[in-house]
């Protein structure tokens, strides 16, 4: 009896390993989660105005990148070496510090949980496009960020400025 035991103990195992085998790669495939939300923004009604995020919530994550920038915006000793890095009326002066940075001129906000925003800037010497801090590019022909109508306007004043 005992052997008949073991038999269907084995058997019960195998069984069991072939069903939960089953369950790795032969079911139907999964919709994919839709992207995060993503937007370029110049202030906080543009961006509850998207309807993806609060005005609370818009508010607050671009205060919080207004102090990144204030925090970790490269800064210049002078105007015109700033000017030569960043491009003609690119620059601002700060008072705290006594030195310039690239100017503020809209935001990234990503629509996760909780929402974040970066703040960006013109991209330097008139190339298309906002950046970032790490000098990553954000452009208007990326069909996964939508742009507000004033940071459009705000991307073609810069896109201007490099004639």
């Amino acid at each position: 009896m005992r052997r008949l035991n073991r038999k269907h103990l084995a058997f019960a195992a195998t069984t069991l390993a072939s069903a939960i085998l089953a369950g790795c790669g032969g079911s139907a495939p999964t919709t994919a989660e839709a992207p995060e939300f993503k937007g370029v923004f110049t202030t906080a009604i543009d961006c509850a105005d998207s309807g993806k995020i609060s005005y609370e919530d818009c508010s607050k994550v671009m205060s919080e990148a207004v102090v990144t920038h204030e925090a970790d915006a490269p800064t210049y000793t002078s105007e015109r070496s700033c000017v030569a890095k960043e491009g003609e009326g690119r620059c601002e002066f700060t008072a705290a510090n006594g030195k310039y940075r690239p100017r503020l001129l809209a935001f990234l906000i990503t629509a996760s949980k909780p929402p974040t925003a970066k703040p960006l800037y013109a991209h330097p010497k008139g190339q298309s496009g906002f950046r970032d801090i790490a000098n990553n590019t954000y452009t208007n022909d990326d069909e996964h960020l939508v742009f507000s109508e004033h940071a459009q306007t705000m991307f073609e004043a810069q896109a201007v400025k490099r004639r």
